[in-house]
C-alpha cells in the first residue's frame, strides 16, 4: 500500500499542524483538564470555522465529501497535539448516520453538523463499561409516533457541549434501536460529570422519559446492530490515527530530551541502553501509524474492513501506552513531575487505549472476522 499523502492531505496536515501548534497549546490541554469549558467552546468554534466537522459528509448535505483517509491525516495532527475538541465524536456520529439514517434525517441534520449547528455524540456504553452493542438495555417505550427513554448511559464524551446523542437503546418489544436525542439543556437528561484520566470532559446521561419523534430513528433490528459495530470500528480506527500522531510527538520529544540531557559527562542518548528504547518506540509509532492509516482507506461508503480496523485498534492500545511508559523511564524522574507536560500524552494514551473497545474486545472481532 502506498502511504504517500495526495496534495490535499498534505494541504490538511499543513494547515492542521499550523493552527494547532498556536490554538492546542499545553496550556489550553491543562485549562481544559481543570474544567475549563470556556477553552473548548472557543477552540471548538475556530474548528468549525475552518469546515473540519464537515470533512465526511458528502457535498449532497454540506460537507467536503473528503475520504475517511483523509480524516485520519487529520487525526494524527490532533493526536499530536491533544486537541481537546470533539472532532472524533461527530465526526463518526455523522458517518453512521450518512450511511445507515433514513433520507429525512439525514437532509435536516447533515447540513447542520456540518456548519457546527448540531454537535452529535456516541452514548453507547452502560453500567457494564461494555462496547458489545447486544448489551444495551436503555428502555425506548413506543407512545404513539414516538419514543420514551428512560436508562443511563455512561462514558460519554464532551456531553455537556453535544446538542444531541446518538445513542443505542432496546425497543419495548426487545428491538435494538440507534436513536438521535437532543440533549441540549432537556429537562429530562441529567448529565453527571465523570473525573476520568483523559483530561476532557466525559460524563453519564441518564434519560427521565425523553421523548424523541421516531423520526429519529437512524436503525432499528439487525441494522441498529450492524451501525452500532461500524460505529464503534469507526471511532476504534479514529482513536487509533490520534494515537499515532501521539505516539510521534512523544517520540520526538524523548529523542530531544535524551539528546540534550548529559549524565557522567556525555548525553543519556548515546547510552545503549536508551538507544534501544528509543528505536522500539519508533517502531511502535511507525506500525500503529500504518495500520491506522490502512484501516482508515479501507473505510468507503459502501462498507470498511473489519479486520484492519480491528488490527489498527489492537496495536494502537497496546503499543502507544507502551510507548508512554518507555518515554517516562527515558526521562526520569523529571517525566513523572505534573509540571513536565509528558503525563498529559500518558493519560490520554490510557484513555483512549479502551475507548471503543480494548485491545481484547478487538482481538475476539479479529477472531472471529477470520473465522477463528
Amino acid at each position: 500500500m502506498d502511504f504517500g499523502l495526495t496534495e490535499t492531505q498534505e494541504l490538511i496536515r499543513t494547515s492542521a499542524r499550523e493552527f494547532l501548534g498556536e490554538r492546542s497549546t499545553p496550556s489550553v490541554v491543562r485549562a481544559v483538564a481543570d474544567g475549563d469549558s470556556d477553552a473548548i467552546t472557543s477552540l471548538w468554534k475556530e474548528v468549525v470555522d475552518l469546515g473540519w466537522p464537515s470533512l465526511t459528509i458528502s457535498e449532497e448535505h454540506g460537507g467536503a465529501g473528503l475520504s475517511f483517509g483523509d480524516l485520519a491525516v487529520l487525526l494524527e495532527e490532533l493526536g499530536a497535539s491533544l486537541a481537546p475538541i470533539p472532532i472524533v465524536e461527530s465526526t463518526i456520529s455523522s458517518w453512521v448516520l450518512e450511511r445507515f439514517g433514513p433520507k429525512s434525517l439525514k437532509s435536516d441534520l447533515l447540513p447542520q453538523i456540518a456548519t457546527g449547528d448540531i454537535l452529535m455524540t456516541p452514548a453507547i456504553v452502560e453500567r457494564n463499561a461494555s462496547w458489545d452493542p447486544n448489551s444495551a438495555k436503555v428502555v425506548a417505550t413506543r407512545s404513539g409516533s414516538r419514543l420514551v427513554i428512560t436508562g443511563e448511559k455512561r462514558f460519554v464524551s464532551f456531553s455537556e457541549q453535544a446538542t444531541h446523542a446518538l445513542t443505542l437503546v432496546r425497543t419495548d418489544d426487545v428491538e435494538p434501536a440507534l436513536v438521535v436525542i437532543p440533549i441540549w439543556q432537556s429537562v429530562s437528561v441529567e448529565h453527571t460529570t465523570l473525573k476520568h484520566a483523559s483530561g476532557i470532559p466525559v460524563s453519564s446521561l441518564t434519560f427521565y422519559e425523553a421523548e424523541v419523534p421516531e423520526g429519529n430513528i437512524v436503525a432499528i433490528g439487525e441494522g441498529a446492530i450492524k451501525a452500532t459495530k461500524e460505529l464503534i470500528a469507526a471511532g476504534g480506527v479514529a482513536r487509533s490515527a490520534q494515537l499515532a500522531g501521539l505516539g510521534k510527538a512523544v517520540l520526538d520529544v524523548t529523542v530531544k530530551y535524551t539528546a540534550n540531557r548529559e549524565q557522567f559527562g556525555r548525553p543519556v542518548g548515546s547510552f545503549q541502553a536508551v538507544q534501544h528504547h528509543l528505536a522500539n518506540m519508533a517502531i511502535a509509532a511507525k506500525q500503529v501509524n500504518h495500520l491506522a492509516h490502512s484501516a482508515a482507506s479501507s473505510f468507503s461508503r459502501d462498507g470498511y474492513s473489519i479486520k484492519a480496523a480491528a488490527q489498527a485498534k489492537i496495536a494502537a492500545s497496546d503499543k502507544i501506552a507502551t510507548l508512554c511508559w518507555t518515554a517516562h523511564q527515558c526521562h526520569g524522574a523529571v517525566g513523572f513531575t505534573w509540571e513536565h507536560d509528558l503525563h498529559l500524552y500518558t493519560r490520554r494514551a490510557l484513555a483512549w487505549k479502551t475507548d471503543y473497545g480494548d485491545s481484547a474486545f478487538h482481538k475476539s472481532k479479529l477472531a472471529h472476522a477470520m473465522g477463528l
